[in-house]
């Protein structure tokens, strides 16, 4: 009686894959990376991400070759508090800047996805039309 249970759930749960007429093609790595980008949780965590780099080389301190440049730097400033001084919703101006920009990259890959057709055409077309230079240079 297990036997029959465990068969019928089997092919139970395979029915689905049964049913479909043709195998569903795999997204590449740029089509998996833009469709990544689209997901708010993603933009979060690569804007956060970019955050952190952007932090890491703010507090660069510049202070020493910099004060020679401008007398409101001292020696222990960093781009960090220079921007600061500069602009006092820097901060908050970069981590919204840094979550438009990675919206703005998912968007950029869509377009560049749904015209990767055309670029491939482009390419062929310039490397048949580049082949009679390269054939030249080769013989020399």
């Amino acid at each position: 009686m297990r036997l029959i249970l465990t068969a019928a759930l089997l092919c139970a749960a395979a029915t689905p894959a049964l049913a479909q007429s043709e195998p569903q093609r795999q997204p590449d790595k740029a089509e998996a990376v833009v469709q990544a980008l689209q997901n708010p949780l993603v933009q979060a965590g690569a804007a956060a991400m970019l955050d952190n780099l952007a932090g890491a080389l703010l507090d660069t301190r510049v202070g020493p070759a910099a004060q020679y440049l401008d007398p409101t730097i001292g020696a222990q400033d960093t781009l960090g508090d220079i921007q600061r001084r500069r602009d006092p919703n820097f901060d908050r101006n970069l981590q919204r800047d840094t979550r438009t920009a990675v919206a703005a990259a998912a968007v950029l890959g869509k377009n560049a996805l749904e015209m990767r057709a055309s670029l491939d055409d482009t390419a062929a077309r310039l490397r048949a039309a580049l082949q009679p230079l390269r054939a030249a240079l080769a013989t020399k």
